[in-house]
């Protein structure tokens, strides 16, 4: 997994050209010369919203740090991704403390910052997105949550539904017809008086005995609402070596090959493409 793309706010970042002397984080493969100049200028109108979600990228996991070796330990390929990502733009998730902070160094002002996890809303099959939830150095709960970009949609305020989605939405599209895989970034403030309702609410689901998981997730749907899209990644999942030619060896000695995939319609086909699952000269594609 390699992260190549992402947008923030309306803007798109990642050139499809990455130089190979270029230093890269591990699970990184990203340029784009223009990133650096608005970080670098606070002035820039897109300066905070691409702030903003690289902090999301540093914050929105469930890494744990390793200290022995000092690496990241991932529950997946792609949350590596994402999290060394950030740190190669200048937002590094440096440890876990005694109170739970997640202690982000912001290395381009030298300075760290303290988000207090107070929830995780896991990700699963069904939900397909999942939430961290915080108090920001400033005292505000936000929910940050991540996802497939077809289910945030749904999560968003009509106010981003009409603006950061219709910008957003196209772009993400062209990233899945290269073949990446994509998912939508999104927030919101939570008052304290919600957010303490939602807690006890979320509490209670997890001692439950019968149909817990939806119950669970019942309850993690109410506070992923109302959200503010911000963002969006764009992560290349790379084939294997001699994945292409052993499907195509396989098919033509007649074996039939299927293939389930939770993937965008556009990503699926590219990949499949380069696969050697689909065939654009010999093979009919019907998307019903």
């Amino acid at each position: 997994m390699e992260f190549r793309k992402f947008t923030a706010g309306s803007k798109s970042y990642g050139l499809d050209e990455v130089p190979k002397s270029l230093p890269q984080e591990s699970n990184v493969n990203f340029f784009d010369p223009q990133l650096n100049e608005i970080l670098d200028d606070p002035e820039n109108k897109n300066h905070e919203i691409l702030k903003r979600s690289l902090i999301f990228l540093a914050c929105c996991h469930t890494i744990i740090i390793d200290e022995k070796k000092g690496t990241y330990n991932a529950a997946s390929p792609d949350e590596l991704a994402l999290v060394n990502a950030a740190k190669q733009f200048g937002y590094v998730f440096e440890d876990r403390d005694e109170d739970d902070n997640m202690v982000i160094l912001d290395t381009r002002n030298n300075k760290k910052l303290k988000y207090q996890l107070l929830n995780i809303c896991e990700f699963t099959s069904t939900r397909k997105r999942m939430s961290c939830i915080f108090r920001t150095p400033e005292g505000k709960i936000v929910c940050m949550t991540k996802g497939a970009d077809s289910v945030i949609a749904e999560y968003l305020t009509s106010k981003s539904l009409e603006t950061e989605h219709m910008q957003t939405q196209p772009i993400v599209d062209q990233f899945a017809r290269l073949g990446l895989r994509t998912l939508y970034l999104a927030e919101r403030i939570v008052s304290e008086a919600e957010y303490e309702e939602w807690n006890e609410k979320s509490r209670l689901a997890k001692l439950g005995v019968n149909n817990r998981e939806e119950a669970v997730a019942k309850v993690d749907g109410e506070i992923e609402k109302e959200l503010e899209l911000i963002g969006s990644t764009a992560i290349e999942d790379k084939l294997q070596e001699n994945v292409s030619d052993t499907i195509k060896f396989m098919k033509a000695t007649g074996i039939k090959v299927w293939v389930l995939t939770g993937d965008k319609v556009e990503t699926a086909i590219n990949i499949g493409l380069s696969a050697g699952l689909l065939d654009n000269d010999n093979m009919d594609q019907h998307i019903i």
